[in-house]
């Protein structure tokens, strides 16, 4: 990206269609996250659950002992949903990007046209 604001409305097209690049990445990458977390959700609720069936003890005991044995699932889950939502986050801050430089581009445009008249 530039350093400072485009000078033309050729380079604030420019700008925008670089972030119209970045929003599809960031998109397919989001896509793929998405894809992946019901895998990571099973192995989670398959870890508790296996755990739970294999203990002995008191419910509260197998729980405890299930939750422990699940940890490592649950931990991979909440690490994947986080990734999910900086993805979120940063499409978000993409289409701020991309909303600023369609009001610089049109203010451009307008210039030009008062320097024309």
């Amino acid at each position: 990206m530039t350093s400072g604001p485009p000078l033309t409305p050729a380079e604030a097209a420019r700008v925008l269609w670089l972030i119209g690049v970045e929003i599809d990445q960031k998109t397919t990458d989001l896509i793929e996250l998405r894809r992946k977390r019901p895998q990571l959700d099973r192995d989670r609720r398959l870890a508790y659950a296996r755990a739970f069936l294999s203990n002995e003890g008191t419910v509260e005991s197998r729980k405890l002992k299930a939750e422990l044995a699940a940890d490592e699932a649950k931990f991979a889950l909440e690490t994947h949903d986080q990734e999910i939502a900086v993805c979120l986050d940063a499409l978000k801050a993409l289409r701020d990007r991309s909303e600023i430089g369609r009001s610089i581009n049109s203010n451009l445009k307008e210039e030009l046209r008062q320097l024309s008249a």
